[in-house]
């Protein structure tokens, strides 16, 4: 019978085996056997196989941190996190390229380069500031105001000891100086909050040019004394007053003022605010110098680098007081000495 199946409703007949009826009717005859339709069959459905869950791996994008992906970093390991207060133009982004750049060649002071998780926002920095960019002299772009703070990142190996992460947070100079006018700015600075040290910039060239000397002069005591009293700063971190371009102020006749201008901003942020700080130290940089004549690139940072990377000690006894020295060079001597 084809496109047919017989079955036989008896259960002692062994139709099935031998093809014979058990009662002896034949096939046709039968009153147990009926037959099934194939197209009567149910068609079956199979299920689909169990497919294995599917595994996503999240590759980060190179770009600079947003606060909980740094949050998230510096769980991994010991680690230490900088924030710096520079108003515009003053050479932020020039210092964070530097310090990348300067890594590029080699161990800094004994620190080498372990790995970063933002290489491309490190490259995008510092491609300005390169040959490469075919720029007459370096640039680098300004952080928009108004944007939340971000933060690059580097794995360092000091000689003598294991991997330590370094965050160093961007934020828009305009932000923090909005902040001495308005206190309730400071409230929204987390990663100052978060800091071991705070790095407060002076801008040389602004020093050196008589229009503007008195208002830096007054604007890098104010802002520290601003973000002290908002509650933006967390007590016992370290300070660093960085003077910056200091290859611009080599280059000036006002090289000697400069350097007297800068001490006083330094005792000025002691006096006023020393006992909020374990530490305040000053440094002499030239981050992106202009011409490699009297500084080399990157002049100063190593110094700062190694404070960075430093333990935050217990608050001090006594106020620390700044070299009494007026000369620029005998400022860059003594940087990174506790004052």
């Amino acid at each position: 019978m084809d496109g047919q199946s017989v079955r036989c409703a008896n259960a002692e007949c062994n139709f099935a085996v031998d093809g014979r009826c058990v009662e002896g009717f034949a096939i046709d005859e039968c009153p147990h056997v009926s037959t099934l339709e194939v197209d009567d069959i149910e068609e079956v459905e199979e299920a689909e196989p169990l497919r294995e869950e599917e595994k996503v791996v999240s590759l980060a994008s190179g770009e600079t941190l947003i606060r909980g992906d740094a949050s998230s970093l510096q769980r991994r390991r010991p680690s230490r996190s900088v924030g710096i207060v520079a108003p515009n133009e003053a050479g932020k982004t020039s210092l964070i390229a530097s310090v990348y750049d300067l890594l590029q060649n080699g161990p800094v002071d004994g620190i080498g380069f372990a790995g970063s998780s933002t290489l491309i926002g490190f490259e995008r920095v510092c491609h300005d500031a390169r040959t490469s960019s075919k720029r007459g002299l370096p640039h680098t772009e300004r952080t928009s105001a108004g944007a939340d703070a971000t933060f690059f990142h580097l794995d360092l190996r000091p000689a003598d000891g294991e991997v330590v992460s370094l965050f160093i947070a961007d934020r828009s100079g305009e932000d923090y100086l909005a902040a001495s006018d308005d206190l309730t700015r400071a409230t929204g600075f987390f990663e100052l909050r978060r800091a071991d040290v705070l790095t407060v910039l002076v801008n040389g060239e602004h020093l050196a040019t008589s229009a503007q000397r008195h208002e830096t002069k007054a604007v890098t005591p104010q802002i520290v004394g601003a973000l002290v009293e908002a509650g933006a700063v967390r007590r016992g971190c370290r300070l660093a007053v960085v003077l910056t371009k200091q290859d611009v102020v080599l280059a000036s006749p006002n090289e000697a003022r400069v350097a007297a201008d800068f001490s006083e901003i330094v005792q000025a942020i002691i006096e006023d605010n020393g006992s909020s700080f374990a530490t305040i130290e000053h440094f002499v940089v030239a981050a992106s110098p202009r011409e490699l004549g009297k500084v080399t690139r990157g002049e100063g940072v190593n110094r700062l680098l190694r404070l960075w990377l430093s333990p935050t000690p217990a608050a001090p006894s006594e106020v620390p007081r700044p070299s009494e020295s007026t000369r620029l060079m005998d400022l860059l001597d003594t940087a990174g000495e506790t004052e």
